[in-house]
């Protein structure tokens, strides 16, 4: 027996479909150049540099909404070795995903070999999350920047990390004195270190502290339909 097909719903799923082909239209995907080079500088003790130099080639800055991007964000882990931690696979699997990103909306951001990143705060406790993240470009066809994290101290065996942009106009949101995921200060003395500092990946005999430290730049509001991320990038150390 032959089965019969009703005419009315093979109908009905030629218009429901035909109408979503007309409703949806073709997406408009943002990305920089291919010879975008978001890079680490040199590192000391001290301080940690990195640059951003866009190719705009493919003509997209133009589509990012003013005040709104490129903007970078930075993160952090807390070892006892000099030797960092790779997260750049997991980054891009988790939240880069090629074109179509993902927003970053937790402390703890990532955790590999049980290490895990944390995003940093500020003085202020703030949480920094898209489309401004830490700091955004004033104008979006220009976003180049050179900029640093220098440690500071803040009082007693505590510090900060200062951002400070050398080259470029950015508008640093909220404070440019880095803080811990919670809000407090970098604590330097390995004796006031316990189990509550649950961002320091340390053993009680460490003979050291190294604060890692990892950038992204992300594009997240403007004339497209993509959140865009660059690949996560290990800056280098500061010793703690």
């Amino acid at each position: 027996m032959k089965r019969r097909i009703p005419i009315l719903s093979t109908a009905s799923v030629f218009f429901i479909v035909l109408i979503l082909l007309v409703s949806c239209g073709i997406a408009t995907i943002f990305t920089f150049g291919t010879g975008t080079v978001f890079t680490a500088g040199s590192f000391t003790g001290d301080k940690v540099a990195l640059s951003l130099n866009v190719d705009d080639s493919l003509g997209t800055l133009s589509l990012i909404d003013s005040g709104s991007g490129p903007s970078l964000m930075l993160f952090y882990t807390i070892t006892d070795s000099e030797n960092p931690q790779n997260f750049k696979t997991a980054f891009n699997t988790t939240y880069k995903r090629d074109f179509n990103g993902v927003q970053i909306t937790s402390d703890a951001v990532l955790t590999v070999n049980d290490i895990t990143l944390y995003r940093f705060s500020d003085t202020l406790g703030t949480t920094f999350q898209g489309p401004e993240y830490i700091a955004t470009a004033d104008v979006p066809i220009s976003p180049d920047f050179n900029c640093t994290l220098i440690k500071t101290a803040v009082s007693g065996t505590t510090v900060s990390m200062d951002l400070v942009f050398d080259v470029g106009s950015y508008t640093i949101h909220n404070s440019p004195k880095l803080h811990r995921f919670n809000g407090q200060p970098f604590e330097t003395d390995i004796k006031e270190v316990d189990e509550s500092f649950e961002d320091y990946h340390i053993d009680d005999q460490s003979p050291g502290m190294f604060l890692h430290i990892y950038g992204a730049v992300n594009v997240s509001k403007g004339s497209f339909n993509n959140i865009y991320w660059t690949d996560l990038v290990n800056l280098g150390y500061i010793t703690l």
